[in-house]
């Protein structure tokens, strides 16, 4: 599996690419921290995208909604530490 990683902290990038491997020895994971290099890297073959809802200048809904217009069929997954149960 080969998975676009959105986030904009090193640290959190390294945790969640820790447990990845952890779980799936194989997955590949490529982390981008920003705008022009998610969009620019789309054009990869990825199973899977996961976001960091909150980003610097740049948030998960308008990711999501990028990858939906370019790659509609592609798996998106949210992550944050900062949303509530609402």
């Amino acid at each position: 599996m080969k998975i676009l990683h959105l986030e904009d902290s090193e640290a959190d990038a390294e945790l969640v690419h820790h447990g990845l491997q952890e779980e799936w020895p194989d997955c590949g994971v490529d982390v981008v921290f920003g705008r022009d290099d998610f969009v620019r890297r789309l054009g990869g073959s990825y199973d899977l995208v996961l976001s960091d809802f909150k980003l610097v200048g740049f948030d998960g809904l308008e990711a999501l909604k990028i990858v939906r217009e370019k790659l509609p069929d592609l798996p998106f997954i949210f992550l944050s530490g900062t949303l509530g149960e609402d």
